[in-house]
C-alpha cells in the first residue's frame, strides 16, 4: 500500500535537500539526488517549525489592519509618486535567498523592467556575491563547475573557510561516507578556527584572518618551481597566466616567507602543496570564510587560479566548489536578483539591455547597476530613497552595523515589509506590514549549490490572508502599470506561468557564450510543472569541454590583491553559524531542542586569551567595535580551537532571544570593493570583562521586562527560560515583579552563592511548581533542561536543590535526543559502551539526523586514546 505524499525541498541551507511530507510527518526524500533521504537536525525539525507562535495574518498599516486592496493601491501609488517626483532611483527593494525563483523573477521585473531602477538587491549579497564575482571574472559567467557526485570520486577535498560539519551537515556526511569508502581520500581544512570540521581533517591549516590569498599564491609558486603547471591546459584554455606567474614569483610566496607570514610550519605548507600538486582529483570547497571578507572576490579567484593552472576542473572529482548559504541563493543569481546584474546572467552591456528590453517589451528598463545592500541602506539614511520594500529578510539584525540600518529605516518615508510574523526585528520598523505565505504554504522553484532546480510544493493552506510573494508583487505591479499607463506586465495566473516566462527569457542566452538556458521548459504544461523532477542546468560538468563563457572561450587568471598583515595587538572577531539555528531565529529559535545547543548569546575564546583578560567561563564580557564604536554583552565560553586574540560569536541572536546582544552591532560596513560583500569574518574589536554583581535565571510562562545590563531568552518545552544579569546587586524583592502572579505562593531556598525562589500553586495536597527563579553572585551553570522538567510537577526540595547545586556545565552534543558530552563520556568510562553502535543503542545519539556524529565519534576517539595512554 502506497502512502500519499508531497515532495518538496528544505527551506534552509544551499544543499537543497529533498523532503517528503506524508501521513507520518516530514522526512528526507530518499530519491532526491542532493540528500538521498538524509536531513540535518534543522531539517528533521521542519514539522515543529510549522507551529510558529506568532503568524502575521493580515496587512497592517502602522499597526492597524487594512485590506490587501488598500495595501496594494498604497504601495503602487507610493512607487509611482516617488518615480514622478524624485526619479526611479528613489525607490528600492531588498529581497532574500528565502524567496522562490518565481518570487525573485517578478520582483526583478518589477524593479528593473517597470519602475526602471536596478535598486533591487538581496541578502545573498551578504554571503555569496564575492563568489559570483570570482566566477564571472574567471569563467565569464556565474557557473559552479562541479556537483555533489564529484565528492564521491575525489582523492583530495580541500575545505576552505567553512565549518561544513555544522553549516552543511548533510553534505559533510557525504564527505565522511566518501572517506569511509576510499581510504586514499584526504581532507584538508583551511580555517583560523579548529572547528568540528577541522578536527576531522588529515591536515588543518590554521591560517590568520584573510591569509587565504597568500596561501594559494604560495601554492602556485610551489607548482611553478616544481614544474607541475598543466602548461597544455593553460595554453589551450586560459589567458593571463604570465601576469599571474610574474606576480607570484616577484613577491614573498616562497616557503620561508609564507611560513612566517601564515604562522604555519614549512612541513605543513609542503604537505598541502604536495598533496594538491600531485592529486589529480581535487575539489576545493569554499564558503563564507572566503566570501565574507574585504578581499573575498580575490580570495575566490586565488582558489580558482590554482585549479586552472593545474588543470584540475572539467572532469569527474575535481574543481573549485562554491557552496551557497541559502536555499535559493543560486536561483536569485540566475534571475538577476543582484543590483549589479540585469537578468538571466546578463549585465548592463548594450546587447543585454537591448535583448532584455525586447523580451520584457519595456521602454523603461534600468540601464545602469543599482545600489548594493550596504550602499542601499546608506542611501536610505541619506534620504535618497523614499520607499523601500523588504521581503523575507531581517536586515536590522543581519546587516553589518545594524544600528545604522535601524536609524536609516526610521528616516524612510515608507518602509514596506513582507514577513510571516509580526514579531521579527524588521517588522518593528515597517510602516506597512504584509503577511507572506511561509514554507509549506507557497510553491515554486529553488536552485541549490550544484545548480539543481527543485520544486518547493504547497502542502498546507495559507493562514489568514497570507499571500505568496510573487502574487503580492504582481498585484502591485499590475496597479503600477495602470498608473503609468502601460500594458500590464504581470498577467500571471499561477507560479507555472511565471516559470514559463522566466524559462523563455533564459533563451536570450541560446546563441551566446552563456550557459544558463532553460528555454526548453518555456512551453511545459501545468501538469509537467506540477510533476517536476529535480533538473541540473548546465549538466553535471558544464565546463568539461574547456570552453568558457568569454567570446574567445578561454578562462581568465586574475592577479589577486594581497591583504595587509593584521595587527597582532588587535582582537579579531569572526562571526558565523551554529549547527542548530537558522539566520535570525524566527523559524528555529522557538524549537526547544534546537535552542538547547547554544542557549544564550556567547563569545568564544581560547583559555589562553581568557586568562590574559582575566575572564572566566560563564562570565559576561563586552565587545566594542573599533569602527562602529557600538558595544554588546554576551557570555564568555572557552574554545581552544581559537588562536590568541581570536574570538567567535554566532550571527543568529535576534529578537527576544538575543535582545541587545546582536553581533552585527559591532561589525563595520567595510565591504569587498568588487562584490560589495561585507567583511563579517574579520573585524577588529575591543573586549573587556563586565563587572556583574548578580546573575539570574527564570523559568516560567511569563517574564516582566526590567532594565538589566543583559538579558536573553530560550524556548523550552511548555515554558520560557530567561537569563539576565546586572551590574547592581539584586535582593529578594526582585522575585516580586519577575513574572510572579498574585495567586501563586512562594518559597525561598538558600544556595551557596545566592538564593532560589519557587512559585507554586496548591493543587489538592500537592504544591505544583509554576516558576523557578535563581539569583547568584556567580555564573549559573545549572542544567536548565532538567530544571525545566520540574515546572508543572509537585515540589520536591531534594530534586530541586540537587539540580540547582550543579557546578559543572555540559555541552549538548545530540540535539534530537538531548544527549550531552557528560552522558556520552559516562557511558564510555563505565565500560557499557565502547563504540558508536553501542552508544547509539543506549543513548540514541546520532540515530536521527546524524548531524552530531562528528562530535560523538570525536568523544569516542578521545576516550580510546586515553585508554591507550593509560596502558
Amino acid at each position: 500500500m502506497t502512502r500519499e505524499c508531497t515532495k518538496t525541498a528544505c527551506p534552509y541551507c544551499g544543499v537543497g535537500c529533498g523532503v517528503e511530507v506524508n501521513a507520518l510527518g516530514i522526512e528526507g526524500d530518499k530519491h532526491h539526488p542532493a540528500n538521498q533521504g538524509a536531513l540535518c537536525v534543522k531539517g528533521s525539525a521542519l514539522a515543529q517549525s510549522l507551529a510558529m507562535p506568532s503568524r502575521l495574518l493580515y496587512p497592517k498599516l502602522n499597526g492597524r489592519e487594512i485590506t490587501w486592496q488598500q495595501a496594494t493601491d498604497m504601495i503602487a501609488s507610493a512607487y509611482h509618486d516617488a518615480i514622478v517626483h524624485h526619479g526611479a532611483n528613489s525607490t528600492a527593494m531588498y529581497v532574500s535567498g528565502q524567496l522562490l525563483t518565481e518570487d525573485y523573477y517578478v520582483a526583478n521585473k518589477f524593479m528593473k523592467g517597470v519602475v526602471g531602477s536596478a535598486n533591487i538587491d538581496t541578502n545573498s549579497r551578504l554571503c555569496m556575491s564575492s563568489a559570483v564575482v570570482a566566477h564571472n571574472r574567471a569563467f565569464g559567467e556565474d557557473v559552479v563547475p562541479v556537483n555533489y557526485d564529484d565528492i564521491d570520486d575525489a582523492d583530495l577535498i580541500v575545505i576552505c573557510g567553512a565549518n561544513t560539519a555544522w553549516t552543511h551537515p548533510v553534505l559533510f556526511r557525504r564527505i565522511q561516507q566518501a572517506r569511509e569508502r576510499n581510504p586514499q581520500l584526504r581532507m584538508v581544512v583551511i580555517d583560523p578556527r579548529e572547528t568540528v570540521t577541522a578536527q576531522q581533517s588529515d591536515l588543518h591549516l590554521a591560517i590568520p584572518n584573510d591569509g587565504d590569498t597568500a596561501l594559494f599564491n604560495g601554492l602556485l609558486r610551489y607548482c611553478l618551481d616544481r614544474g607541475v603547471i598543466d602548461e597544455g591546459y593553460v595554453a589551450q584554455h586560459t589567458c593571463g597566466f604570465s601576469a599571474l606567474s610574474d606576480a607570484v614569483r616577484s613577491q614573498d610566496f616562497d616557503l620561508d616567507s609564507l611560513s612566517e607570514q601564515l604562522g604555519l610550519s614549512q612541513e605543513q605548507l609542503k604537505t598541502f602543496y604536495r598533496w594538491f600538486a600531485n592529486t589529480r582529483k581535487t575539489i576545493t570547497l569554499f564558503c563564507q570564510g572566503v566570501n565574507q571578507s574585504q578581499y573575498g572576490a580575490d580570495k575566490g579567484n586565488a582558489i580558482i587560479n590554482a585549479h586552472l593552472a593545474t588543470g584540475k576542473l572539467g572532469y569527474q572529482g575535481a574543481g573549485p566548489f562554491s557552496i551557497t548559504g541559502q536555499p535559493n541563493a543560486m536561483g536569485g543569481r540566475e534571475v538577476g536578483g543582484l543590483a549589479n546584474q540585469l537578468a538571466v546572467h546578463r549585465g548592463f552591456d548594450q546587447e543585454s539591455i537591448k535583448l532584455v528590453s525586447e523580451f520584457w517589451q519595456t521602454d523603461n528598463l534600468a540601464t545602469t547597476p543599482g545600489l548594493k545592500a550596504v550602499e542601499m541602506f546608506d542611501a536610505v539614511e541619506r534620504g535618497d530613497i523614499k520607499v523601500i520594500w523588504i521581503m523575507a529578510t531581517n536586515p536590522v539584525v543581519s546587516m553589518p552595523d545594524n544600528s545604522f540600518v535601524k536609524r536609516a529605516l526610521e528616516k524612510c518615508p515608507l518602509v514596506i515589509v513582507s514577513d510571516v510574523t509580526s514579531d521579527s526585528d524588521i517588522a518593528q520598523y515597517a510602516d506597512l506590514l504584509l503577511p507572506a505565505a511561509g514554507w509549506g504554504e507557497k510553491q515554486g522553484m529553488v536552485t541549490n549549490s550544484e545548480r539543481m532546480l527543485t520544486r518547493q510544493r504547497q502542502f498546507i493552506e495559507s493562514k489568514g490572508a497570507a499571500k505568496s510573494d510573487w502574487r503580492a508583487v504582481c498585484d502591485v505591479g499590475a496597479k503600477l502599470c495602470q498608473l503609468m499607463e502601460k500594458p500590464n506586465a504581470f498577467d500571471f495566473a499561477t507560479e507555472a506561468d511565471v516559470f514559463r516566462e522566466y524559462a523563455a527569457m533564459t533563451g536570450i542566452n541560446k546563441n551566446s557564450e552563456r550557459l544558463l538556458d532553460l528555454s526548453e521548459y518555456a512551453q511545459i504544461s501545468d501538469e509537467e510543472y506540477l510533476n517536476w523532477q529535480p533538473v541540473q542546468w548546465g549538466g553535471q560538468r558544464p565546463l568539461a569541454d574547456g570552453q568558457f563563457c568569454f567570446p574567445d572561450r578561454k578562462a581568465r587568471f586574475v592577479v589577486p590583491a594581497i591583504p595587509s598583515k593584521n595587527s597582532e595587538s588587535v582582537w579579531w572577531l569572526n562571526s558565523g553559524r551554529q549547527r542548530d539555528q537558522w539566520h535570525t531565529m524566527t523559524r528555529t529559535g522557538y524549537i526547544s531542542h534546537l535552542a538547547a545547543t547554544e542557549p544564550e548569546p556567547t563569545v568564544y575564546m581560547s583559555q589562553r586569551s581568557a586568562a590574559y583578560m582575566g575572564i572566566k567561563e560563564g562570565e559576561l564580557v563586552a565587545l566594542t567595535g573599533e569602527v562602529t564604536e557600538r558595544s554588546i554583552v554576551a557570555k564568555a565560553a572557552i574554545d581552544d580551537g581559537l588562536g590568541t586574540r581570536q574570538l567567535f560569536m554566532s550571527m543568529h541572536w535576534a529578537g527576544e532571544y538575543g535582545r541587545e546582544s546582536q553581533v552585527n552591532a559591532v561589525i563595520s560596513r567595510t565591504v569587498d570593493p568588487h562584490s560589495g560583500q561585507p567583511a563579517f569574518k574579520s573585524q577588529p574589536v575591543a573586549i573587556r570583562p563586565v563587572d556583574v554583581k548578580a546573575y539570574g535565571l527564570y523559568l516560567g510562562e511569563r517574564f516582566v521586562e526590567r532594565n538589566f545590563a543583559y538579558q536573553s531568552f530560550q524556548s523550552e518545552e511548555r515554558i520560557g527560560v530567561w537569563r539576565f544579569a546586572d551590574t547592581q546587586n539584586l535582593d529578594r524583592s526582585v522575585s516580586e515583579d519577575l513574572g510572579e502572579t498574585p495567586h501563586k505562593r512562594k518559597v525561598v531556598l538558600e544556595l551557596a552563592s545566592g538564593w532560589l525562589t519557587v512559585g507554586y500553586d496548591e493543587v489538592g495536597e500537592e504544591r505544583v511548581i509554576r516558576s523557578i527563579l535563581m539569583v547568584s553572585g556567580q555564573p549559573i551553570v545549572t542544567d536548565v533542561s532538567q530544571l525545566a522538567l520540574l515546572v508543572g510537577k509537585p515540589l520536591r526540595f531534594s530534586s530541586l536543590l540537587a539540580i540547582a547545586a550543579q557546578q559543572e556545565s555540559s555541552e549538548l552534543i545530540c540535539s534530537c535526543f538531548r544527549v550531552n558530552d557528560k552522558q556520552i563520556v559516562r557511558e564510555l568510562e563505565s565500560g557499557n559502551c565502547s563504540n558508536l553502535n553501542q552508544l547509539q543503542s543506549k543513548l540514541k545519539c546520532g540515530t536521527n539526523c546524524g548531524s552530531c556524529l562528528p562530535q560523538v565519534e570525536q568523544l569516542i576517539s578521545r576516550h580510546q586514546q586515553t585508554i591507550l595512554v593509560a596502558k
